[in-house]
């Protein structure tokens, strides 16, 4: 028992990161972006910057309460089932899966509001 509420904690705390940064983001008055190599874009560059920061901030805060449920799933299930191989690679799929959803939904808000030159 004490175990699941430890894994439990942590999960939580990993998730809560992605919260607070969709909560950051949702309310920055500077264009937001991820954090993967890219130059922040200026308010020049974009349609509308309150939306961008929104639909980010969405995402993040999406991204954090989809990736606890995820987690909370996966360890009560390896707890109860036996093929731990299998479900490892099943929370794997669903985790690349979530990512790629959020670097989706990046790209399609790259393509819809950044002003085109």
């Amino acid at each position: 028992m004490a175990a699941t509420i430890i894994y439990l904690v942590i999960s939580l705390l990993v998730s809560l990161i992605f919260i607070i940064l969709g909560i950051m983001q949702y309310r920055s008055e500077k264009p937001v972006s991820i954090n993967m190599g890219e130059k922040p874009l200026r308010k020049e560059e974009l349609t509308n910057v309150t939306e961008w920061n929104h639909r980010h901030g969405r995402n993040f805060i999406i991204l954090g309460c989809v990736l606890f449920i995820t987690q909370a799933v996966f360890g009560y299930f390896i707890k109860k089932l036996d093929g731990v191989v299998v479900q490892v690679v099943i929370y794997m799929i669903v985790l690349f899966s979530e990512i790629a959803w959020v670097e989706f939904e990046h790209n399609m808000m790259k393509k819809k509001m950044i002003k085109k030159h």
